[in-house]
């Protein structure tokens, strides 16, 4: 049967570090002058790549592709001499990705290469991916998305699609590699692992050293050049027998082929390969795995972390003494490519015009170099070229010398002792090939396997215990890393060991969101089965409460609608009037005030007519409820999350909630971290509190389980609260000072860089540093949105994944949700349990639902930006058809960002209760931080109030995010909203300790003028 090379591994000129000429004629004449037949495109991922793919290839085999025309490839002037290339090369469609993210605690890399059959796939796939990260900048993109989740897309996209898990050894961006892998499938695809049938072994492995490891035995273990060049195809590539197809490859790697099978591979040596043995490249150190054991796996001249091998690796997972070829398994051939047996014998470089001259004169006879290498008769090569005869015949048998590789620097293989080359006479000295030669296959222990830290509040510190067991009125000023959570769930948990009836416990949270989270955290303590205590806030519990009374839910308003009713009630007022009459009723409001305007009492009588209410009429009614004694209260204990960010309304709410001694209150909470005063949080909440409670009890919580100690010195420079790091790390504190804020963005895109230990072999091998954080553990914090465009663009350019604030989607608004529902109904995809729309309304299409005004459906949702949404996603699918079809994959892409890891770059308000290894603060300019307004930011003249103490709040939370590193930055200039501003770097910047920052900034690069060429 015919037998066939394909090598399924390489790359196109838009990844880094490759050949600018791989276009597909260049690849399809180095292929043929390899000889290989089936040949992957590479980077299918990248638009530009896709676009010249399409134009070049067509498909003629079911998944296969050849060139559309019938060029003549030695047109390309690859050989000095005319040269007949030889065979038909079909094309794959391949691409592989770059996985960073972090799981099971540790950071992970992960390298895989993805098959489609088909350019439509390869398209749908793209237009997945895209939503995730910027395809554009790299040809092997770079994104935040768990590998399962990639494996679950390809699965999901074709049944023929598949992933193989590439160069699985290598250090640093591999499934098992010793920086950034795994210790077994499973860890990584989970329930998916059974849909992985193959693993890509890379340059510095062979299949004999994987055959160590039992857990490999189901596997293909597959070879590919890796390729970055025309030059380097085939260097590994694979055997099959049968009709050349891409049906007959895939089946073959399954082990389901019927007229197919997959013979083996061809292999470089894996001493050959950059990352074989352990050691130090920059420090000249290579160690064996015994000799880095016995170093306790740090360099004995640099003192930092030895880069661990692919060897050592293997031996710390394998399970066997000695390699045991599985029955199933196929073999391997080694190979050292052509060109540099002939540097070796002609004593030059193997690129140069010596070795090209007699390289294209044997593939002028001979055929391809894969055909030299392993079938044309020694002797007839002899009489080519002297030595070369004895250079196969050693090399077919194995008998070579071999100087590994380590740390990024690539291996020797030689054929010849220094005095044969001189004599071209036999040498009498082998080492051998024999791979269990090499340190007695001992099993070592792993350096490189995750050590999971303790959770640090993992037991209650003396501040926390006093915090959980002082009887009420309590308050608890939890600073920024203190445990905040973690104590409020202590105190719950305490009460309810003591046997305090759940019913009976209440904790008011800020937002849904946090109390649907501490629910979830009570669920793993005291377990499904057991009833939990209330948790909502305060707004969710006024509805349910208006609904117990009225026996209907409210007609309620949101924000959006409530202020249209306002501006519809006071027609006089328009633009900035409105805007201020708006801001003061509600301030007014939440501070309970007497309010006696005209506006309000119009806005209230509208409110009326229309039998609508908004969030503060909810508050008010419950409020006055309990006043007048006609709710029934069953807490005993109240306890409040996030106190500092309370209103004087929600406060007093919360205290006639409580008993009138306060015995069951407890709040926790930072007043230096209140940034929500404009929405009509308190001043100063423990006075506010002592008003109530005289006998209050403050207990401050100071040991920090987040930061390094320098960074809450830095912060005690802002508000002076000693705070004691628990974490025995040195945190490093940067300021740049940039010409532009664009310099300012590309310069934080070069930091994050470098914070995730390089995104390709090149970087990590050109700059080794400690740092490997996870895309995750970053966060860019800025003061408003509109600052956010820049950053995401350097860091896109970059290829950084990088996500900025969440957008509300229309179509999870809860009254579109529920408008789709119904759809559903009438469609018959949902059981029609209870009509809410009639059928004969909702087929006419979203105009003629308006004529509803019952609930949820106030008058003003009609007009809301998510109905008209709605509206235009009717008419431009056509119908509700199309609309549901439309929705349903619009929810796969935001539900596949959420699993996707991003740098988050977020407003410093969004930031509130996240935590990152590192923070940026950019955009440290004074107007901006402090904000003194939009309209005085770009209108100095014009006059807007600003909480200065507030926006010293706001900076003092962007510091306090930050674990271990902190950069801050200013620039000198930028532009905001079309509008240039140079201003002066923030005040607060003056308020700090400069013994601890790293001070940068922009140095002036000068390019030399090209000197003058003499003319003698």
């Amino acid at each position: 049967m015919n037998k066939f090379v394909a090598d399924l591994h390489v790359h196109s000129p838009f990844s880094r570090a490759t050949s600018k000429k791989l276009d597909p004629n260049f690849l399809a004449a180095w292929a043929a002058i390899k000889g290989v037949n089936v040949l992957a495109t590479g980077d299918f991922t990248h638009p530009k790549w896709l676009e010249q793919l399409e134009q070049a290839l067509e498909p003629v085999k079911d998944g296969l592709f050849q060139l559309k025309e019938n060029v003549d490839l030695n047109q390309l002037k690859l050989s000095p001499n005319p040269l007949k290339l030889r065979g038909k090369v079909y094309f794959i469609l391949s691409a592989e990705i770059s996985s960073i993210y972090k799981k099971n605690g540790k950071v992970r890399k992960i390298h895989n290469l993805v098959y489609v059959p088909s350019l439509v796939k390869a398209r749908e796939l793209n237009q997945r991916l895209a939503k995730i990260g910027n395809l554009n900048s790299d040809g092997r993109p770079i994104l935040g998305l768990d590998a399962k989740h990639l494996l679950e897309m390809v699965l999901e996209l074709d049944s023929r699609a598949h992933l193989i898990p590439a160069h699985v050894w290598t250090p640093w961006f591999s499934l098992f590699g010793s920086k950034s892998g795994f210790d077994s499938i499973e860890e990584c695809f989970e329930d998916l692992s059974r849909y992985v049938f193959a693993l890509e072994t890379g340059l510095s492995s062979d299949p004999e050293m994987n055959w160590m490891w039992s857990k490999l035995d189901r596997f293909a273990l597959v070879s590919n050049s890796d390729a970055h060049s025309g030059e380097n195809l085939a260097r590994e590539a694979n055997l099959f027998q049968g009709e050349i197809s891409y049906d007959g490859m895939f089946y073959a790697l399954k082990r389901e082929g019927l007229g197919h099978k997959f013979l083996g591979t061809i292999e470089f040596y894996p001493e050959e390969g950059k990352y074989h043995l352990d050691g130090h490249r920059k420090c000249n150190v290579v160690f064996t795995p015994k000799q880095t054991l016995a170093h306790q796996g740090i360099c004995p001249v640099c003192g930092k972390k030895l880069t661990v091998g692919v060897l050592h690796r293997v031996l710390a997972l394998a399970d066997r003494e000695q390699p045991v070829q599985p029955k199933h398994s196929p073999g391997y051939f080694s190979l050292i490519p052509l060109k540099e047996i002939l540097a070796e014998i002609l004593q030059v470089g193997a690129k140069t015009k010596k070795v090209n001259q007699v390289y294209f004169e044997l593939i002028g006879r001979f055929g391809s170099e894969l055909d030299i290498l392993l079938n044309v008769p020694e002797q007839e090569l002899g009489k080519i070229q002297p030595g070369l005869d004895l250079a196969l015949t050693r090399m077919r048998q194995g008998k070579v010398f071999k100087k590994p590789g380590f740390d990024g620097e690539y291996g020797k293989i030689s054929l010849f002792t220094p005095k044969e080359i001189k004599e071209l006479t036999q040498g009498k000295f082998f080492l051998s090939s024999d791979l269990t030669q090499i340190e007695g296959y001992v099993r070592q222990t792993n350096l490189d396997k995750p050590v999971f830290q303790s959770t640090p509040t993992s037991t209650l510190n003396s501040e926390q215990k006093k915090a959980i067991v002082e009887l009420g009125p309590v308050l608890v000023i939890a600073g920024p890393g203190t445990g905040k959570t973690f104590t409020l769930i202590a105190r719950i948990q305490r009460l309810l060991k003591q046997g305090v009836n759940p019913r009976h416990v209440l904790t008011v949270t800020f937002t849904r969101k946090a109390a649907q989270e501490l629910k979830e955290r009570l669920c793993l303590l005291l377990g499904e089965q057991n009833s939990l205590p209330t948790a909502d806030t305060l707004h969710a519990l006024a509805y349910d409460y208006w609904q117990q009374v009225h026996g209907e839910k409210p007609l309620l308003v949101d924000e959006e609608g409530a202020k249209q009713i306002f501006s519809l009630a006071n027609p006089q007022l328009k633009g900035k009037s409105l805007k201020q009459a708006w801001e003061k009723l509600n301030l007014a409001r939440e501070a309970q005030k007497k309010i006696s305007s005209q506006e309000y009492i119009a806005y209230c009588e509208l409110k009326k007519d229309l039998n609508v209410v908004d969030y503060l009429d909810l508050l008010e009614f419950w409020l006055a409820e309990i006043k007048e004694g006609n709710f029934i209260n069953p807490y005993l204990h109240v306890l409040v999350d996030e106190v500092q960010d309370l209103s004087p309304l929600q406060l007093e709410l919360i205290t006639a909630l409580s008993s009138q001694e306060g015995k069951g209150f407890f709040a926790i909470g930072d007043p230096n971290q209140a940034i929500y005063g404009f929405r009509g949080s308190v001043q100063d909440v423990a006075s506010y509190l002592k008003q109530h409670y005289p006998f209050l009890k403050i207990i401050i919580l100071t040991q920090n389980y987040r930061s390094g100690q320098e960074i809450l010195d830095l912060s005690a420079n802002i508000f002076p609260i000693q705070l004691k790091s628990q974490r025995q790390i040195q945190a490093k504190i940067t300021m740049f000072e940039a010409p532009t804020g664009d310099y300012e963005a590309h310069w934080i895109a070069k930091q994050v860089k470098t914070l995730l230990g390089g995104s390709s072999h090149l970087e990590a091998d050109q700059d080794k540093q400690e740092v490997s954080l996870a895309l995750s553990e970053i966060g860019i914090l800025v003061r408003f949105k509109q600052l956010i465009p820049p950053l995401k663009k350097a860091l896109e350019s970059y290829g950084i994944p990088c996500g900025g604030q969440e957008e509300e989607v229309f179509f999870r608004e809860a009254r579109v949700e529920i408008i789709l529902q119904e759809v559903e109904k009438m469609l018959g995809l949902r059981p029609k349990e209870k009509i809410l729309i009639p059928e004969r309304i909702l087929a006419e299409g979203p105009e003629k639902i308006k004529c509803l005004n019952v609930p949820p459906f106030d008058p003003f949702f009609w007009q809301s930006k998510a109905f008209k949404e709605l509206e235009k996603l009717y008419q431009q699918e056509q119908g509700w058809v199309g609309v549901l079809n439309w929705v349903k994959l619009e929810e796969d892409s935001l539900d596949l960002n959420l699993r996707a890891q991003q740098v988050k770059i977020i407003t410093l308000h969004a930031s509130k209760g996240l935590e990152f290894e590192a923070v940026f603060l950019p955009c440290l300019e004074d107007g901006i931080l402090p904000f003194r307004g939009i309209n005085q930011l770009l209108q100095p003249q014009s006059e807007e109030q600003y909480d200065l103490e507030e926006e010293k709040r706001l900076f003092y939370v962007g510091m306090t995010r930050a674990k271990r590193y902190l950069f801050l930055s200013f620039a000198k200039q930028r532009t905001v909203y079309g509008k240039r501003l140079h201003l002066p770097r923030s005040r607060f910047l003056q308020l700090l300790d400069f013994n601890l920052i790293t001070c940068k900034k922009a140095i002036r690069q000068v390019i030399p003028k090209p000197k003058q060429g003499s003319l003698i």
